[in-house]
């Protein structure tokens, strides 16, 4: 049964793009966040002005809440369509969009390219809407991992030197987490990769976890004496090692279904023999950070959530979406995949991730041309699918 999750409200609002983008940049440092009303539909309602509360409070309904990056930060759209104003693509390691997503305990935290942290969290029975971001250490550098060290969301930033000329020094700190009561993002400590230090010309591009510990990969840009190490270290405590290329770029590869914790592995199992699935990338509060698997790696892979709370409605689910917006979900215990559709995008756009908050979905989309990046954002809507079933 296919469920399209969009249909044209009536009688929506106009407010001129320009003038968002002002009230935004005006509002944001009192933490007041101004959107239109849409009646019975989707909106969005300004939050007081509090550090320890969000930058808008989202009453996700049954039409979706559009957000778009800008250089003051999202800003509200009334439709998708409005994002097509865009600048001109650039390559991705400088374009603002969502680089990585975590599902840390009940919320979901977005890492953002040149623009901190996003979260949202449950507020009753709405969704919070914070930002973290500190402007001087985020906006010269490219996100390059986002992992779960410590039981904390912890990003890596680096200078990205492939596409353009940057005057910009080494970031340092390179490595940045967050917490719940903060506005700013906070310096994270990691003797194992602080050892390479930026003052002597090292760069940390790559972090990830795979089989035999942690992968990384440390640049040193001295013109005169270049060099690039692939090291593992088991636990992240004990000095790096070098491996080879194989044993780096191995670490990356999707696992098999067998590797899967249950009952994933049996959702799993489920979702690709029903749903023609052959490839997923992970996202979950019961996994250490994002995870991939698939029964062919050559295959696209899928972006997905996996809720494995038992208290939740109905139990344990996965969530899925294909760029295209297909959108597959898998309860545990039976063997049907729901197949529904998210959202329609504009040609030339894709969604490129997917998380759960409670009953709410939020999927980040991009315009995407090749290598470049045009506008970019998320989307915010209220799935009845995950609270109890298709109607």
């Amino acid at each position: 049964m296919k469920r399209v999750l969009m249909q044209k409200p009536a009688g929506l609002c106009r407010i001129d793009i320009m003038r968002r983008f002002f009230l935004y940049a005006v509002l944001l440092p009192i933490c007041l966040f101004c959107a239109c009303e849409r009646g019975n539909n989707a909106a969005a309602k300004p939050a007081e002005a509090q550090l320890s509360v969000p930058v808008a409070v989202l009453q996700a309904g049954e039409y979706p809440l559009w957000f778009q990056f800008s250089a003051a930060g999202p800003v509200l759209l009334e439709t998708i369509e409005d994002a097509l104003f865009s600048a001109a693509l650039v390559p991705w390691p400088r374009a603002p969009h969502v680089r990585f997503s975590l599902a840390w305990e009940e919320d979901l935290v977005m890492a953002v390219n040149g623009g901190g942290f996003i979260r949202f969290s449950p507020w009753g029975a709405d969704i919070g809407f914070y930002r973290i971001f500190d402007g001087e250490s985020w906006s010269a550098y490219t996100v390059g991992a986002f992992v779960l060290l410590e039981e904390k969301p912890v990003a890596l930033l680096y200078r990205d030197d492939r596409f353009f000329i940057s005057d910009a020094p080494l970031p340092s700190p390179r490595l940045w987490t967050l917490d719940r009561h903060s506005p700013l993002p906070l310096a994270f400590a990691q003797p194992v990769l602080d050892a390479f230090e930026p003052e002597d010309g090292w760069d940390i591009d790559v972090l990830r976890q795979g089989e035999g510990g942690w992968f990384f990969r440390a640049l040193q840009k001295i013109p005169s004496q270049p060099q690039m190490l692939m090291l593992r270290s088991g636990d992240l405590v004990s000095d790096g090692e070098r491996v080879s290329l194989g044993a780096f770029q191995n670490a990356a590869l999707p696992q098999p279904l067998s590797a899967a914790p249950e009952p994933l592995q049996e959702m799993l199992a489920v979702l690709f023999t029903a749903g023609g699935c052959r490839a997923i990338e992970l996202i979950s509060p019961a996994l250490p950070g994002s995870q991939s698997y698939a029964l062919d790696r050559e295959s696209p892979a899928l972006w997905g959530f996996f809720s494995a709370a038992s208290g939740s409605a109905g139990g344990a689910f996965i969530l899925a979406a294909s760029a295209g917006g297909g959108a597959f979900f898998v309860r545990q215990g039976q063997s049907a995949v729901h197949r529904f559709s998210l959202p329609p995008l504009p040609e030339g756009f894709v969604y490129s991730g997917i998380g759960v908050v409670g009953d709410t979905v939020i999927a980040s989309w991009e315009e995407q041309d090749g290598y470049s990046i045009g506008a970019a954002g998320f989307m915010v809507l209220r799935n009845g699918v995950i609270n109890g079933g298709l109607e």
